[in-house]
Order: C-alpha cells, then structure tokens, then sequence
C-alpha cells in the first residue's frame, strides 16, 4: 500500500474538487473559456496555412494515421488491493470491463512502420452503469509545450511554411522570438528527443496520458501505460516493411496475450508535479508509480475477418479525453484547450464557425496566412540541408543540425511541419492568437528524455 500523507489535497466533493488545483487565464474558468473560444475562431483563419485548398472537414478532423492496432475485446481489470483512496466511480477492487484499444501513429499521416518517432494509445473502457470513459496517452512522457499558447506559438511559426528555407525560418527564428529563446530551445529539444525514438514493438512501449486527470477526492493524477511484467523483448525494427508494427503484434498476438499497466501518479504539489504544465515531467522520484488495473488484449488472429472487420469498427471511433464523467475529468490549460478544440471541430463539419465573440455563424471561406517570404535563404539552405541529408539521417545529427536537417527537401522522412504536430490535431496547433511572451524553459526536459528512454 502507497503511503499518501505527503499529498497535498483537500477534502472536496468530485464535482468541484478539480477548481483547488486548475488556474485559469482571466482568473476563472468562465474567462478563460470565453478567451479559448475567440482563440478558435481565429484557428480556422489559419488553417488554410496548414493545407492549402484542403477541405474542413478533413483539416479540422484530429489526424489519424492508419493504426498497427485496432481491437475492441480487450479487458481492463482492476488490482484486487487496489489503494482505498483511489477507489473512485468505475475504479473499485477486481471490477472489470471490456475495451476498445487503438495503437497508431502519433504524426496522424502515412509513414513506414518502422521509421523513429512519436506512437499513441487510445482506449475506451465500457464501464457499463459508470459510463465510458477514454484513455489517450503518448509515447513521451511530457508535451513540447506548456500550455495552450505556446502550442499556439509553434503553429504560428510553422503556419504556411511549405519551403526548407521557411521550415527552419519559422523553428530556429520565428519561434525563439514567439516564446524566448530558452523555451523554444526546450521544445524543439523534447520534439526532437521523440522524434529519434525507433520502436521496434508497440507492445513493449510505455505510453504516458497528455497531462493530468481528476481522480475523484484522490485528487489529479498522470497515468501511463506500461508492459507488464514478463513477454518477449522487442525485436529491431525491420525498415524494409512499411507495416512493420502491425505485423510484428500479429505476430505476438496470434501465439499469446499483450498486457499493459495502467498506472497513476499522484499529485504532491504545483511545484514537484503541477497541473498546469504540460511540459514539466512528475519524477517518479518524488510521485511514484502505482499499479491499479491490468489491460490485456486477448490472443487472436488479427488477419481473420472478424478481426478486421473489429478493427474497422474501432477506426470510426472519435476517441476524446473530455469523453468520461466528472470524477475523472481532464485538468490544466491544454486538456481545456482541447476541449474547445474539439468542440469547434464538430461545429465546423457542421458547417458552423465560431464568431470572435464565440458565437456560432455560417461558415464562410477562411483568410489564408501568408507568411513572411525568406527566399533569400531557400538557395543556400535548400543545397546544404540536401547535400547532408544524403548521407546521414537528421535524427542521428546533433540537435542544431539535425533540426536542420529535419526540414532538408527531398528527405523520406517526414516534414518538421507533419512530425511536430501536437497530440490535439489541426486545431489544437492553433488555438491561440498570436505572439506571446512564454516562461523559461522547464529543467525537465532532460529528466523526460531520460525516462523516455527507459521506456524503449
């Protein structure tokens, strides 16, 4: 049994227990929320700098790239000595409940199984009379930013930029003068540590959830989800088959089960683990792990009919961290974002936008962003980024170089504009408005990369 004294909680009903631990901007949730739902109208004007000609509800949608896995009869079962403090709503001793899970690609687009980068899970536990209730984690235990406006300030710097020349205008330039110069570093650094993670088994990934999430009167929490204990290690990655992962859990699956731990760590306080940024790891150190349920993926046959027939089933959920009840509601800056994120992603397939006082009106044709032309730049850095990218990969580059490199024309490897896309989709990358001084960058960066490569 976890010891939890040293948690900094009050004793509060579920339904307002989350206000002692959220800070809003405008100081309220009511103001901020007024100022999340301006910020999305202007997302939709910037859109058109992310795919020109593209239609809204393509661009708008939350990018899904084709999953390695889709199965909808997984199990989640609780630990019978489940901590008392944390038996909450659908969270009690030996409760168990089916589950859709959905392993894919976290750059939402078309790539090679086996090329390095960021992963995701998604889950939908089927808590029967307690709801359901969507689990979404990352393969990096912290996000590139902190908060809603720093993910507003690196779709900014990005918006539009289509060239080499403009990609690394906007990473190395528009960005540092955005957010301030240690902040920018600090981001393109977590990005870049992702990004040169190489899986060789999403199965013995760990995945960590997007910030923190009530847990009833045992207040926030992070989860993560991690293999259990015992299964074969992870083979290297075979580059030469683009549907590597997916063929690597067909493989496993078809002799035995995948099981993962689904993992808490408890809040202590805003400065060791704080809920309102993003960016800051909780250090086992000073939150430790704790085990509370068992998710396990039954062996099968993902080749057969019924399982693909499952799998397509699962790829038409809308997977949604808001799509729980309010004893586990999601905390902090950038979950809210994401709800107003979503919200307005579901008006504008609607045909609906949001007007800047946050009102709902006919959508018309969006402005497109044009940004500032540097095609002074594009000739040399488009034949220094091309010479280098032919013979070494820019995630095996130091940070700088390999930054560069990322945007070198011409590479198999994804654009810096694709790959750095944050977990929320289009509209999330710009939800904000415009430049903005951001605080220094979080000493944690380091400690996350550390932990990230623990995991693999």
């Amino acid at each position: 049994m976890v010891d939890t004294a040293q948690h900094e909680r009050p004793t509060l009903r579920h339904a307002a227990s989350f206000l002692c631990y959220e800070r809003y901007e405008g100081g309220s949730l009511e103001a901020e929320r007024r100022v999340l739902d301006k910020l999305a109208h202007e997302l939709v004007g910037v859109r058109g700098a992310y795919r020109p000609g593209g239609s809204p509800a393509r661009l708008l949608r939350t990018f899904q790239a084709r999953p390695a896995l889709g199965v909808d009869n997984a199990r989640l079962r609780f630990h019978d000595d489940l901590p008392e403090v944390l038996r909450v709503g659908y969270a009690q001793p030996g409760a168990e409940y089916s589950a859709a899970v959905r392993l894919s690609d976290a750059r939402g687009a078309e790539r090679p199984h086996a090329a390095p980068g960021l992963r995701r899970m998604a889950v939908r536990v089927r808590a029967g009379a307690e709801g359901t209730h969507d689990l979404l984690a990352t393969g990096f235990p912290v996000s590139h930013a902190a908060d809603a406006r720093e993910y507003v300030a690196f779709a900014k710097a990005m918006a539009g930029a289509g060239s080499a020349a403009e990609q690394a205008f906007g990473l190395l330039v528009k960005l540092p003068l955005a957010v301030g110069w240690s902040t920018a570093a600090r981001m393109r650094r977590n990005v870049h540590t992702a990004a040169r993670h190489a899986v060789g088994s999403l199965a013995r990934e760990t995945f960590w959830s997007s910030g923190a999430i009530l847990w009833g009167d045992a207040g926030p929490v992070r989860y993560q989800l991690r293999p259990a204990p015992g299964g074969t290690p992870a083979p290297p990655p075979d580059r030469g088959d683009p549907d590597y992962l997916h063929r690597e859990l067909t493989q496993r699956l078809f002799t035995g089960d995948i099981s993962f731990e689904l993992c808490v760590q408890r809040y202590l306080d805003e400065r060791r683990t704080p809920v309102e940024d993003g960016s800051v790891e909780w250090r086992e150190s000073d939150a430790p792990v704790i085990p509370v349920a068992l998710l396990t993926v039954p062996r099968q046959d993902l080749d057969a009919a019924a399982a693909r027939s499952a799998a397509r089933r699962v790829e038409r959920l809308a997977f949604d961290p808001w799509h729980t009840t309010e004893e586990f509601r999601p905390l902090g800056n950038l979950n809210r974002a994401r709800k107003a994120a979503y919200e307005a992603s579901g008006a504008q397939r609607l045909g609906l936008r949001l007007t800047p006082t946050g009102l709902l009106a006919p959508a018309g044709p969006p402005t497109p962003v044009t940004p500032r032309p540097v095609a002074v730049l594009q000739a040399p850095l488009r034949a220094a980024f091309g010479l280098v990218g032919r013979y070494v990969p820019w995630h095996r580059l130091p940070l700088p170089a390999g930054l560069r490199g990322l945007v070198a024309p011409g590479s198999s490897l994804p654009r810096a504009g694709d790959l750095l896309k944050p977990p929320m989709g289009a509209l999330g990358q710009v939800l904000g408005r415009g430049p903005f001084s951001a605080p220094s960058a979080s000493a944690s960066s380091a400690s996350a990369s550390s932990a990230y490569r623990r995991s693999g």
